[in-house]
């Protein structure tokens, strides 16, 4: 355990409480346990401030609500009362008020609250009418807020969480970001820290996409803000992580680039360990699907430009026509990201509902059911961070055919299938092989079984913690830093 007090910054969980624990979250949360355990306090910015966070009473109420099972839930027993259920009836009143202001979060919780406090008095149809009402199946962060009401109100946390506690700093703390900051304050307020109480500040990386694929993300002022965020990054940090070798050589070169002199960048790869920690669950909607074990192909991943749906689509429709219903259904599950999402595709009548499905927000259970039943996964991105759905179908042990850029090789150590997103009958040849070739697919599985080095978030965590002590034992570098050359260099950091 280090002797230097550490602070681990949480705003990634705190702006995504209501919601599960995915990409950034997950990091940080397993992470910020893993440091929380071993002396680190946790802090997040909020306001003009640093706040301090009672990690365990924050992540045990989030854990709580996260397992509740609404199904279950529904069929327990209901409580009697001679009273109105003023909730129930507010909750029918308000609840078309909530959906069409979704700003209005107040609004919107408040009605969460209401029906948790009367919930125990509703009987279970009641409970599934209201239910479909608030629409929990189809929004995730309603039900967690929902959730997270009704933990409350059955005494569910073992502490109050205030989000007010201004945050103390220890002489020479070392601070570890593992999210995004979006504004410049926070990063002000640690050079503030580095000059007056011997900070220093650890970062993570997971891609630098928004400034070198740009156009995969909308809005030009959004690259803008993002590479505010890095030139900060790379301006204070002390240490910086990247999620894979290609991350790492990508702020490495952009670091060059700038001018700017940087300590090596740290690759700490990924992992999953849903295999481990999620039992599969074959809800009602899957079952309707009719999907069988090993009868369909997988595609996770969320619907944005960047994750190529439409690539997948062209691939299937072109092997739809030249093998016939021997192809198996391609499953789309992810979330909607804006967009026009999968609206052409879904136009095709030959294919959707057919040899296309899309499962919207599936929750982790359903992930898991549909990993460990396909026959095997697609992900061909245009280009990743790190590519985690390569890494959870591998940990499956179902072969994945990927793109062939950025970081997904490393992803796919070896044993998936690789090739560039341009070359459509590459993929088209293997997606032959696996259908028609007899024994190809189960050489290919059990290839993936046999040679699949999965690593933990136990793994994870100590590298980053490996990365702290060597920061605390090298002297401290200047937040100016120098180029090569001898000259002060800063990266353009635009004021507030």
């Amino acid at each position: 355990m280090l002797n230097n007090q550490m602070y681990v910054v949480v705003n990634s969980l705190l702006d995504t409480r209501y919601q599960r624990k995915t990409g950034i979250p997950r990091v940080e949360y397993e992470v910020a346990k893993y440091l929380v355990a071993r002396g680190a306090k946790a802090v997040a910015w909020k306001g003009r401030q640093f706040i301090s966070i009672d990690f365990e009473a924050f992540i045990d109420r989030a854990d709580k609500s996260q397992a509740l099972d609404l199904d279950a839930i529904c069929d327990e027993p209901t409580v009697a009362t001679s009273m109105p259920r003023l909730g129930f009836a507010l909750a029918r009143l308000l609840e078309p008020v909530a959906r069409r202001t979704p700003r209005w979060m107040r609004l919107s919780s408040a009605v969460h609250r209401l029906l948790a406090r009367d919930w125990p008095k509703l009987s279970a149809d009641e409970r599934r009418e209201f239910s479909q009402t608030l629409g929990f199946s189809r929004n995730y962060e309603r039900l967690a807020r929902f959730l997270d009401a009704l933990v409350a109100r059955r005494g569910g946390g073992s502490r109050d969480i205030s989000l007010n506690t201004k945050a103390e700093f220890r002489d020479d703390a070392v601070m570890i970001m593992l999210g995004i900051w979006w504004s410049n304050r926070p990063f002000r307020a640690v050079e503030e820290l580095k000059t007056s109480h011997g900070l220093r500040f650890v970062s993570m990386v997971y891609d630098l996409l928004p400034i070198r694929r740009p156009e995969f993300f909308g809005s030009p002022s959004f690259s803008a803000t993002f590479k505010k965020h890095v030139d900060h990054v790379i301006r204070l940090s002390d240490a910086i992580c990247a999620i894979s070798q290609s991350t790492a050589r990508d702020v490495t070169a952009y670091a060059a680039e700038a001018g700017v002199a940087i300590h090596p960048v740290k690759p700490i790869p990924l992992c999953s360990e849903m295999k481990q920690s999620t039992p599969p669950v074959h809800s009602k909607r899957l079952r309707e699907t009719g999907l069988r074990p090993n009868g369909f192909a997988l595609f996770v991943s969320t619907v944005n430009p960047r994750k190529n749906h439409w690539f997948a689509y062209q691939l299937w429709r072109r092997a739809v026509e030249t093998m016939g219903d021997q192809v198996p259904t391609l499953v789309f599950a992810g979330q909607l990201d804006g967009g026009s999402g999968l609206g052409l595709i879904a136009q095709d009548a030959m294919m959707w509902q057919r040899k296309l499905l899309f499962i919207e927000g599936p929750m982790d259970g359903e992930v898991a059911w549909l990993y460990a039943n396909c026959a095997f996964t697609l992900f061909p991105s245009w280009s990743e961070g790190w590519g985690l759905p390569i890494t959870e179908s591998l940990l499956y042990g179902k072969y994945c055919l990927a793109g062939d850029n950025s970081s997904q090789p490393e992803a796919g150590q070896g044993l998936a299938f690789h090739a560039d997103v341009l070359d459509g009958a590459a993929w088209l040849a293997e997606l032959r092989r696996l259908i028609t070739e007899p024994g190809y697919l189960e050489t290919a599985n059990a290839r993936v079984r046999d040679g699949f080095v999965a690593r933990t978030w136990n793994d994870v965590s100590a590298d980053v913690y490996d990365a702290i002590k060597t920061v605390v034992a090298s002297p401290p570098i200047e937040t100016a830093r120098k180029s090569p050359g001898g000259a002060e260099i800063r990266p353009s950091i635009a004021s507030a």
